[in-house]
């Protein structure tokens, strides 16, 4: 497959909504060994994060073109933070597993991006009573349900400048590898957007059967901090090689 080093083209666009975020703080040393060449854990007051992701795409476009079929997509995924190698300035994500419930969706993102999709049932549930909003991602794993759970105020307020909200929501950058080992990065246009205090939280996923050696350091642990973004848009650009 050939990557374009250089590309402004937006591959996609959508509106990411019920954004749930989960970060756990672990031990850069820890996760260092699970991360593929050229990738290093970033760090934050000497802790790498490690989220897990659930969101649903809305409004999908793929090279400005509405697929037939694709209203919504959700998706959940555990995500480490990251940087290449000798460069901490370029600081964004590296996706360790994905689930998505479309076959396509899977193909499309394994085939240029290189990234560890799955393809399992999912179901979200979002409920939207006057006062707060309840999102439930829940997908299937070899035949056992894993779920989160997250409750938040409304409405949603703008994060401060120094929040940690920043760090977990706001890479700009998706890291990959292609099938040769190349490093690819893939740009993210998504603007600073409103948070929903998170009031309540529940987590139910048996980590190291679904996520394995990464999902090992997270079990028994507390999330450092679990936010919820009601609504984004977002682009993803061509992959270019690192």
């Amino acid at each position: 497959m050939s990557i374009p080093r250089v590309s402004s083209r937006r591959i996609l666009r959508a509106t990411a909504r019920g954004r749930v975020v989960v970060g756990y703080a672990i031990d850069p040393a820890q996760v260092t060994p699970l991360l593929p060449d050229g990738l290093v854990p970033a760090r934050d007051e000497g802790t790498t994060y490690v989220s897990l992701v659930g969101v649903e795409l809305a409004a999908l476009r793929m090279l400005g073109v509405v697929p037939p079929g694709f209203r919504r997509v959700p998706a959940v995924e555990l995500r480490v933070h990251v940087h290449p190698v000798g460069a901490p300035d370029k600081e964004g994500t590296w996706t360790a597993q994905a689930h998505v419930p479309r076959r396509l969706v899977a193909w499309g993102a394994r085939l240029l991006y290189g990234e560890r999709v799955a393809v399992t049932s999912m179901q979200p549930i979002r409920r939207k009573p006057v006062d707060h909003v309840e999102l439930t991602y829940r997908f299937d794993w070899k035949g056992r349900e894993q779920r989160i759970r997250v409750r938040g105020e409304r409405p949603p307020v703008m994060p401060g400048p120094d929040a940690r909200a920043h760090v977990l929501l706001g890479p700009r950058r998706r890291f990959s590898t292609a099938r040769d080992g190349t490093l690819l990065r893939t740009r993210i246009e998504r603007p600073a957007a409103p948070i929903c205090r998170v009031q309540e939280h529940h987590v139910s996923v048996q980590w190291p059967a679904v996520y394995g050696d990464i999902g090992r350091l997270l079990q028994n642990q507390a999330p450092a901090c679990v936010l919820l973004s009601p609504r984004t848009p977002v682009a993803l650009r061509w992959p270019e090689r690192e």
